[in-house]
């Protein structure tokens, strides 16, 4: 068994690599938002602003979450999934936001319980899994109630309709199964679930099967690419190589929806081009980089688990929104991570970097050699 190694100084280089991320996202905040303000509410500054208050109490969140024991979790856990269900129930009787009844009120704020609950099933499943794959939850009905859990949740934000968290947390649920040790064959088997979640929501919810067939029928040459796709690519070729120049986008003057929040992507791109984009995704792999050694150096199954499953979690993200900008797959209204404009999602991740940041303050010595089933069975006892 490896030595366990207390350290007392976080990962520097995925903190380096974060805060680099959230100073791209504010200054393509800053420039895309600015126009849309003026026109909108005679204010250039107010989407700036906003963000950069929300960028603050994210990176408050954040440095706490480092300094927390991330075991700690695992007690209250229980109850914020609890509380993460309830709220989404809610949300489906809220007031409708971009289409969909995604988001609750408190305090005066809106709050998307979907994109906390991303969060929330990670260290729920990292605490069921975490007794190795001897555990009962990785065998039978145990296994399938686990997938049966994972299907509410997925269904309940898909009906919302939020295609997008929908995607990603399905996504976190298969990442934390697989990383758990959970056979393939039962993986295979266990999918096979999600086909009825999937014509429910498209027989019965029309914005959700008209998004699919918006996306299919260009494809199938039955149609033209949907207005908000077409603006973002054309944005992106305008960016070229080199791009047009910070502060000098076409697309932010109202022709590009969104050109702040879930298409912020596209608006970095048209900006600082192929290299700026090239740049901002060098930046993704350090972080990947940054968290898969965490996850495989974590002290204990507990720790590999979350860091795992944050891992897939901000990557998952990523992909997808980068897949919708250039047309790959059906518009989400997904925000990319740490980039985008917007309150729930940048604060989630951000409190995620800190819960990696804090496992990686304690680490084994070396590489472990995992075994072939992605088991475990070498990790120390676990914390009781």
């Amino acid at each position: 068994m490896n030595r366990i190694q207390k350290r007392k100084s976080v990962d520097k280089v995925l903190l380096t690599a974060v805060m680099v991320v959230i100073v791209i996202g504010v200054l393509t905040v800053f420039s895309s938002s600015s126009f849309y303000g003026k026109e909108k509410y005679n204010n250039s500054m107010i989407f700036f602003k906003l963000h950069m208050m929300k960028v603050g109490a994210g990176l408050l969140l954040l440095f706490i979450a480092m300094h927390i024991d991330y075991h700690r979790y695992r007690w209250v856990t229980p109850m914020v999934i609890v509380i993460l269900l309830v709220l989404l129930v809610a949300a489906l009787f809220g007031p409708m936001y971009k289409g969909s009844h995604r988001a609750v009120v408190l305090f005066g704020k809106q709050l998307q319980p979907s994109a906390f609950m991303k969060l929330a099933l990670i260290f729920y499943l990292a605490a069921i899994f975490t007794k190795g794959s001897n555990a009962r939850s990785l065998r039978g009905e145990w296994l399938y109630s686990q997938y049966g859990f994972l299907l509410l949740i997925t269904g309940l934000v898909f009906i919302e309709p939020d295609l997008g968290s929908a995607m990603v947390i399905f996504s976190i649920g298969l990442a934390m199964f697989f990383i758990a040790g959970v056979p393939l064959r039962d993986m295979g088997k266990i999918l096979w679930g999600v086909i009825p979640v999937v014509f429910v929501g498209l027989t019965f919810f029309p914005y959700q099967r008209k998004r699919l067939f918006d996306f299919i029928n260009p494809v199938l040459g039955r149609g033209e690419i949907a207005y908000q796709i077409k603006q973002s690519i054309i944005g992106l070729a305008q960016g070229g190589v080199m791009g047009v120049g910070y502060g000098e986008g076409k697309q932010k003057f109202l022709f590009l929806p969104e050109p702040f929040s879930d298409f912020a992507l596209s608006s970095w791109g048209e900006e600082m081009g192929f290299i700026g984009i090239f740049f901002l995704f060098a930046l993704l792999l350090v972080i990947l980089w940054r968290s898969v050694h965490i996850a495989l150096n974590a002290p204990d199954r507990y720790g590999y688990l979350i860091a795992g499953g944050i891992t897939a979690m901000v990557m998952v993200n990523a992909i997808i929104n980068a897949a919708v900008v250039v047309n790959l797959l059906p518009t989400t209204g997904l925000p990319f991570p740490f980039i985008s404009y917007g309150g729930s999602s940048l604060i989630m991740h951000l409190v995620s970097i800190g819960v990696l940041l804090n496992i990686s303050k304690t680490q084994q010595d070396r590489f472990r050699d995992f075994s072939a089933d992605r088991s475990c069975h070498h990790y120390p006892q676990e914390r009781r």
